[in-house]
């Protein structure tokens, strides 16, 4: 039995913040937010268009703290500064008392805003909106996470994520402990079974040569293939991917793939997975479970505004 398989690690990565805020697609996404909640005209900066700041005549400064109202893994924060520069609030600074990827307790403090009055509410919904999405995001990972850990198991996210905002969400599984799998169909190469089926590609023979052929031209990319039954299972390793996607087996079934796998290459159990049979998945200790649960299942955290002076 190998120690481990060839490309375990290239699976356990996770994005960075630094990954998010160089997004143009981030930066794009905040200049939707502007239009949807602001619908600026070029005569004056976006924060001016807030109707009812200025027929209640608002001036002066003022401070706002950001409260946890639940116990929360903490996503977003970082945020903060992109929206505020995004919506030319130049009056406003953001001070952090805690880092994406904390566990926060109820009615803990997560950062304090301070400066102009109408700007600070001219941000307020569009920087909750993020914070309390991407931590309910966040929550809801580590909640798997916390499951899988104990057996050795690592927890990978999926591309079911909302239209436009994966790059954020992917980053919120990570702040919650989850690796990232494959951001798109551009970075790594995971044969369904649609493709399979396309090519008219089953079992034996031509399964292996097919999987060899497809090997040979990604040359350095990582190549899976998902398999619905365990008679592709050998016949997936003979042909030299680095990753098996085990495609609703049963939880006796994925521990009977790595018997037989003997630890040769990296096994994936996913579909259907959830927080009730998660643990059932993890007994049979397949090297990563993926699911989107911790995604479309996620809640909004409650998270408050509160003035403070």
């Amino acid at each position: 039995m190998t120690t481990s398989p060839p490309r375990l690690d290239d699976f356990r990565q996770r994005i960075s913040w630094r990954d998010v805020e160089n997004s143009q697609d981030l930066k794009d996404l905040l200049k939707v937010c502007i239009r949807e909640d602001l619908n600026p005209q070029k005569v004056r900066q976006a924060w001016e268009h807030d109707l009812t700041s200025e027929v209640c005549n608002l001036e002066g400064s003022g401070t706002a703290q950001l409260t946890c109202r639940e116990p929360l893994i903490l996503c977003g924060a970082q945020l903060a500064d992109l929206v505020i520069g995004t919506f030319s609030c130049d009056q406003l600074k953001f001070q952090s008392h805690m880092e994406d990827g904390t566990k926060c307790e109820k009615g803990q403090p997560i950062g304090t805003i301070s400066g102009s009055v109408k700007q600070i509410l001219a941000i307020e919904r569009t920087l909750l909106n993020f914070i309390q999405r991407l931590s309910g995001v966040a929550t809801s990972s580590a909640r798997f996470v916390s499951i899988l850990e104990p057996y050795g198991v690592g927890l990978l996210d999926t591309r079911k994520t909302t239209p436009g905002h994966r790059l954020l969400e992917k980053y919120a599984t990570s702040c919650g402990g989850s690796f990232n799998h494959r951001m798109g169909l551009f970075d790594r190469v995971l044969i369904k079974d649609n493709h399979l089926a396309a090519a008219g590609v089953d079992h034996g023979d031509s399964l292996i040569n097919f999987l060899r052929e497809v090997k040979k031209r990604a040359k350095e990319k990582l190549v899976e293939v998902e398999i619905d039954h365990l008679s592709q299972l050998l016949p997936a390793m003979e042909g030299g991917v680095d990753a098996v996607l085990l495609d609703n087996f049963t939880p006796s079934d994925v521990a009977q793939a790595v018997e037989m796998s003997e630890n040769q290459i990296i096994l994936e159990a996913s579909g259907g997975i959830n927080l009730q049979n998660i643990s059932e998945y993890a007994q049979a200790r397949p090297h990563f479970i993926s699911s989107g649960a911790p995604v479309h299942n996620a809640k909004w955290i409650d998270i408050g505004l509160d003035w403070i002076k």
